[in-house]
Formats: C-alpha cells, structure tokens, sequence
C-alpha cells in the first residue's frame, strides 16, 4: 500500500475544529494500552472480501487501520470525520500501517454523510455516540449508506463500567456518585455517559435490526506495562477533572493519593493492583 494520503487543512482561520479535542490524548493512550483486544473485536467482524467498509466518526484512525488490515489485500475503507485534525492524525496512523488496503479520507458529518445509499458493505462507529446530539438519527443516517444486508457495528462502553480498578470501595461509590453528578450537570441527564445502556434499543430505533451483542474484556495487573500506565494517568486526569467539584475535600485527597505516582497508596505503586476495561460491540443488519 502507497503513503496514505494528507487531507488537507480547512482554509481560513483556526476555529478550534482543525485542532485535536482535550480527549485525544486520552483516546490514543486507550487504543495503545488495549490495542490487542480491540484488534479482536475487528477480527470477529462480517466482513466480505473485497468489501467497502466506512468508519466514522475515525477519530485517531486506529480503528480505521485495522480495518484496512483485515480487508487486506482487497476492498476499501473510507474514513470520515468532522475534524480536520483527527483526519490528518489518522493518515498518519494508517499511513504506517503494512498489508493493508487502500484508504480514503473524506471530511464529513456523521448527520449528514456525503455518499450514496447503500454504499457500503459494513459501517463502522466507536465509541461516539455520546458525542451525537441525536444518536438514532445518526444511525439512521449510517443505515442510509449501507446496502441491504449489510452491517452497522457500534462499540459502545458503560462509563460506570468502562475501567474497573481495585481501588478502596469507599472512594469508588463516592466517584460513581460524582461521574452521575458531573453527567447531570453537563448534559442534564446521568445517563448520558452510558450509551452502551441503551445502544440495542437506540439501534432499533434507527430502522436496523441488532443481531450480536458481545463485550471483550482487557485485563491488566500490576506492575503494569508502559502503555497501560501511561493510559490509566491520563483517564484518572480525565476523571479526576470531571469529578472533582462533586467531591468532597476528603475524599478528593483520597483519590489523589490513590492515583499519584509516589506513595504507599498509589495504584501504581501497590503490588496488587488491576485493571478490567470493558468494551462492548453491537453488531446490527439493515
């Protein structure tokens, strides 16, 4: 496969669209430290040969490399995004990547995608329901472009249940408390931080028809690997951010000493630490 291509940059004046979101960072540690379970889950998908397949939102491209990779030596993936930025980052990912098939990156709106019905032989979208204002109308739109029989796979995750550590249970009720505060606050509904909740049902209320549901597991123990370390300080950062007005003085010192680096604590620093990452696919027909 030849260098993927650069798409180009919006013209005129950065608008905050043509830079990376806060999230990136936390997006690409996830993918690094758990790269070989989300491998699994496109691994297991329906994909024929020679198939044309759309991942959208692409956001880092990771998902859209292994893609390319499965449907090697034939077919096509076309990566979609609404940030210019995300779509260079995920030319450069796929653009390292061997024995894959060729990709096209096309900058678009999930809501309003710029192909013809029945485009494509399967859709593909992680981890981005949350970020859609109407989820069922975006898979709608999805179902719109790809061909009867055909699929629609959403990997969706529980952030209640997404990254499970063993960290006193106290400090975790206080935290899942606080995450269902913080979601009220910000989106109004508690919920919302949980599209895995209501993705079979959302599914169907997009005209398509579940027919797999299946969650893969990533378990990790102390000590833990670069990858996997790098990624917990980043989502504890993350987390730690969204909490913390929730959280009393207390309890917030609590956590803070439970996610440093140094001390008797810290989660990096306990031999018997672990780490479970649930992700789950669902797999819909038209």
């Amino acid at each position: 496969m030849g260098k993927a291509p650069h798409p180009p940059a919006a013209p005129g004046v950065d608008t905050g669209a043509d830079r990376l979101p806060a999230y990136a960072g936390v997006l690409s540690a996830f993918h690094r430290a758990f790269r070989k379970e989300l491998r699994r889950m496109v691994a297991g998908l329906p994909l024929p040969a020679g198939g044309r397949v759309l991942d959208v939102p692409c956001g880092d491209g990771f998902f859209t490399a292994c893609l390319a990779r499965e449907l090697y030596p034939f077919g096509t993936v076309v990566a979609a995004d609404l940030s210019p930025a995300f779509l260079r980052l995920a030319a450069r990912v796929v653009g390292r990547s061997t024995k894959a098939v060729g990709v096209e990156f096309v900058r678009a709106d999930a809501h309003h995608l710029p192909f013809d019905d029945e485009s494509f032989d399967l859709v593909w979208c992680a981890q981005s329901l949350i970020t859609f204002d109407e989820p069922a109308d975006a898979l709608r739109e999805l179902r719109r472009v790809v061909r009867p029989g055909g699929h629609v796979a959403v990997v969706e995750s529980d952030e209640f249940h997404h990254v499970l550590v063993n960290w006193p249970v106290g400090i975790e009720l206080a935290v899942q408390r606080a995450v269902a505060a913080g979601c009220r606050a910000r989106y109004g509904n508690p919920a919302k931080y949980s599209p895995a909740r209501t993705a079979r049902r959302t599914l169907r209320e997009a005209g398509l028809k579940p027919v797999a549901k299946k969650t893969y597991t990533a378990d990790r123990q102390a000590p833990f690997d670069p990858a996997t370390a790098t990624f917990l300080k980043k989502h504890f950062a993350q987390t730690r951010a969204f909490v913390a007005d929730h959280l009393s003085a207390e309890t917030l010192r609590a956590f803070d000493r439970f996610i440093a680096a140094e001390g008797e604590d810290s989660i990096f620093r306990r031999t018997d630490s672990e780490v479970t990452c649930l992700n789950t696919l669902f797999l819909a027909r038209r």
